[in-house]
């Protein structure tokens, strides 16, 4: 009966998120159609992203690691995998591209609303990587960013653990701010929050961490981030990152590293 209560609330949570989400795509676009003629869509073609990076995990601990990774997108139309091309890649102030198969359900200047799948590897609590080991989940992802100002952006992300497999869902807000430099770098600050149920947070502590048993529905997790971007030509960008994330609440009191420190620099080659 608590499952049963606590399904019925998750899909409560994301059924009133997806109102909101459409009420306020609603607005934006009632004020772009008001203000200028709609623009025709251009047909759709194939876009694709290739290049490398490395990235370095848990720099302030004991377990840091360094790997080097292929980076591959592809875009046709509104659907798309991973970085679609180099329009998206600057869109949106932030580097926060997943390897999920998506659909942009709108995209306009001020406006991107999606949703995707991707899969999620419950172990190391990171999207799907082939070489890396581990339980396998299907996560589904709501995601919708908000053009502010011209350089302020905020965005909220919902996502559920299609399979059952402990992951639950998430609710993620975040803001950025841009900064840019020159006509080809930027410099972007994020921060963000995390909350979700207390099935979550156990599967993410790991079930045999000492107290994960007692964890409860809540924030549990904020993060920071800086992103360096620069366009060396039109087709050819390269980026580094540097991420700060914390336990915060029932999950901070959890025994073991409360911190983590990632970082990642890359080229990327658009054909676009």
């Amino acid at each position: 009966m608590q499952t049963l209560r606590k399904n019925i609330s998750s899909q409560l949570c994301l059924m009133s998120l997806l109102c909101a989400l459409g009420a306020l795509h609603g607005s934006c676009f009632a004020q772009a159609t008001s203000a200028e003629p709609l623009a025709e869509e251009t047909p759709a073609r194939w876009n694709y992203t290739l290049g490398l990076r490395v990235r370095a995990d848990d720099i302030n601990q004991d377990t840091q690691s360094v790997k080097l990774r292929p980076v591959i997108g592809i875009r046709y139309g509104r659907w798309r995998v991973g970085i679609g091309d180099g329009q998206e890649w600057l869109r949106f102030n932030s580097f926060r591209k997943e390897p999920s198969l998506s659909y942009q359900w709108v995209e306009n200047r001020d406006v991107s609303l999606g949703v995707s799948l991707r899969i999620h590897n419950l172990t190391t609590g990171e999207a799907f990587d082939v070489f890396e080991p581990g339980r396998k989940t299907l996560r589904s992802r709501v995601l919708t960013n908000i053009r502010i100002t011209d350089r302020w952006s905020g965005g909220i992300e919902w996502t559920q653990d299609l399979l059952n497999r402990g992951d639950s869902s998430t609710l993620g807000l975040g803001v950025s701010y841009a900064w840019p430099l020159s006509e080809h770098s930027e410099l972007s600050l994020n921060a963000g929050l995390t909350w979700a149920p207390a099935e979550h947070w156990r599967t993410a502590a790991g079930v045999n961490r000492e107290g994960a048993g007692g964890l409860t529905t809540g924030t549990g997790s904020v993060g920071s981030g800086l992103s360096y971007k620069h366009s060396l030509s039109r087709r050819f960008a390269w980026y580094s990152t540097l991420g700060v994330n914390k336990d915060v609440g029932n999950v901070a009191k959890l025994s073991g590293p409360h911190s983590s420190v990632n970082a990642q620099v890359g080229l990327l080659y658009f054909e676009r």
